[in-house]
């Protein structure tokens, strides 16, 4: 990357994998917990704070976590380590979330355990979504209970009816099929290298 995009400081454990295709940019640290995916063309942008995701998360193809442009009046601002994103401009990604395809989560934001955000949702900078939450929008600043659900034209509800086991399962099985798919689709560059 070139001096414009630097490469931020990363803890990425070797249980964890970042796709080739994928990208980070920012000087502040990246921090990724044990059985995380990061997906094709994913963007992780530490620009203007900190990123902190999980384990057994999974960053969908296309998403971009983190604050492109940073608000000059919002400077000064930092994050508060013992609540996540505060109200300056890093992400927190708590374990066993799942960001679909496409998805926006900008910075200052707190992503509950075990949410699925999905595809093409954006979570608004200074937002707070608890729990299990698939989401359409959540614009700037808004807090999100726990188990609400976020739907169609911002209609929501409580859904408390998948136990917390289940969604921790789906979420490390959807991380070991990605890393299967990785691996396969490496297998398979490499023996067309091969037979060329």
């Amino acid at each position: 990357m070139s001096s414009k995009h630097p490469i931020p400081p990363t803890t990425l454990p070797s249980t964890s994998t970042i796709s080739p295709l994928a990208t980070t940019s920012g000087t502040h640290p990246l921090t990724i917990g044990q059985n995380t995916y990061i997906q094709v063309r994913a963007h992780l942008s530490t620009d203007h704070g900190p990123v902190t995701i999980g384990s057994g998360c999974v960053i969908g193809e296309y998403s971009t976590v983190g604050l492109q442009q940073q608000d000059s009046e919002k400077d000064d601002e930092t994050i508060d380590d013992d609540v996540g994103a505060g109200p300056g401009e890093g992400v927190v990604i708590e374990d066993h979330v799942v960001i679909e395809a496409k998805a926006v989560i900008e910075g200052g934001t707190r992503i509950g355990e075990g949410t699925m955000v999905e595809c093409g949702a954006k979570i608004g900078k200074g937002a707070r979504v608890g729990k299990i939450a698939p989401l359409c929008s959540v614009p700037p600043g808004e807090v999100v209970p726990d188990y609400t659900v976020i739907y169609g034209f911002n209609e929501r509800r409580i859904d408390r009816s998948v136990p917390e086991a289940v969604r921790v399962r789906t979420a490390e099985a959807l991380v070991e099929v990605l890393k299967k798919a990785e691996m396969a689709m490496r297998a398979t560059q490499s023996a067309r290298k091969a037979g060329n």
